[in-house]
């Protein structure tokens, strides 16, 4: 399959090279069964479909006809290969997995593509979306892992010295914990996102300009959204709420010493409720190019990516408050955490009887006995009546 898959697209890609489709290439693309071309393109990347399109106008415009049966061909074939472990390219990573993301983002309404149709939501740009949103979950989650781990790894009794004794094994510990991490964290990660998503649209269609009332009425619209699919199943919904907790709390100790704890939950709340989840994975992009220029001693005491990251949002924290002052709320710090997820999950969880609680499978094993437990201050471990 392999074999015959690079014979595909290195055809595909000659035709991109060729200045026409004239002659007998046209009629070799003209004459191709249209059930053959969707066949053939569900098995490519969607950046080869692309060049595909752009190849020449015949193609382009026969893409642009088969568009919804491409990108149903697609999905459909991702998910018979991570059903069966049957990879395209000979694995399957947790990339791969577009049959979870596509059932959490089911296709919208035929905005993308031009063709009149009911069934237009699957196009080439809604799978461009699955991908964008995906990835951001990934690299989250990546992030999220790799920085638990180190801080666990540097400061957990039983892991610190054996991992400060470690001369030859000290990478692969490093390596095995944040993969064990991610996997645990990549699903619930998708699941934050799905939140903030559904909950920017509820704000946006939210009519109440009273900044109060709209707290209140923003925490049970929140509410409102746990109580439906995908958080439904109280476990999906308790393994994001320690997904949510950990976020937190490790962006809070990353803020330090610049953003003192006492004021973090307003800059993590502004992060969370005006921005997208972007933002933060370019938070914890700017801290790696700080470590990166640090290990090539290169690293600047005085200016920072992190630091210039921080001063845009104590720049954006500002003009949240000024905006709030304008329209007669005296607000001195800003948002409060509880604003986003956390009131309207501890409202949720006393409704269904979930404090405390106790969620299987919360541990990750890094090393030698010591575990990263992802729970949050109503597991029965932390509570207290």
């Amino acid at each position: 399959m392999a074999h015959f898959l690079d014979r595909v697209k290195t055809v595909l890609r000659r035709g991109k090279r060729s200045s026409s489709c004239a002659g007998p290439k046209e009629s070799v693309w003209k004459r191709l069964p249209s059930h053959v071309l969707v066949n053939i393109l569900a098995f490519c990347e969607l950046r080869d479909i692309g060049s595909v399109s752009l190849s020449c106008r015949l193609l382009h415009d026969r893409v642009a006809k088969q568009e919804f049966s491409i990108a149903w061909a697609y999905i459909q074939l991702r998910k018979q290969m991570h059903q069966t472990g049957h990879p395209l390219d000979g694995f399957l990573s947790p990339g791969d997995d577009i049959a979870f993301i596509c059932e959490l983002f089911p296709p919208p309404p035929p905005e993308y593509s031009s063709v009149v149709d009911d069934s237009a939501g699957y196009s080439l740009g809604y799978l461009g979306d699955l991908k964008r949103c995906w990835n951001t979950c990934i690299r989250l989650s990546y992030h999220l892992a790799a920085h638990v781990a180190e801080h666990h790894l540097e400061t957990d009794p039983i892991a610190q010295p054996l991992w400060s004794s470690s001369k030859t094994e000290k990478e692969l510990v490093y390596s095995r914990a944040v993969a064990a991490l991610q996997a645990k964290l990549v699903h619930p990660t998708a699941y934050a996102v799905f939140f903030l998503e559904a909950s920017a649209v509820s704000t946006h269609d939210s009519h109440d300009s009273h900044h109060t009332h709209e707290l209140a009425s923003s925490v049970k619209r929140q509410q409102s959204i746990l109580q439906k699919a995908p958080f439904t199943d109280t476990h999906i919904f308790l393994s994001t709420h320690h997904c949510m907790q950990l976020l937190f709390s490790t962006v809070q100790r990353l803020m330090g010493p610049e953003i003192p704890h006492s004021s973090a939950e307003s800059w993590i709340s502004l992060l969370l409720t005006t921005s997208t989840i972007e933002r933060i994975v370019s938070f914890f992009l700017a801290i790696a190019q700080d470590d990166h220029k640090k290990h090539k001693g290169a690293h600047d005491s005085t200016w920072s990516h992190r630091k210039e990251f921080l001063l845009r949002m104590r720049q954006d924290l500002n003009d949240y408050v000024a905006t709030m002052s304008n329209h007669g709320e005296h607000m001195d710090d800003g948002p409060e955490l509880n604003h986003v997820w956390f009131q309207a999950a501890s409202d949720e969880m006393d409704r269904r009887g979930a404090i405390p609680h106790t969620v299987e499978d919360t541990e990750v094993h890094i090393l030698h006995g010591s575990v990263v437990k992802l729970q949050c201050g109503s597991c029965y471990d932390h509570y207290n009546e």
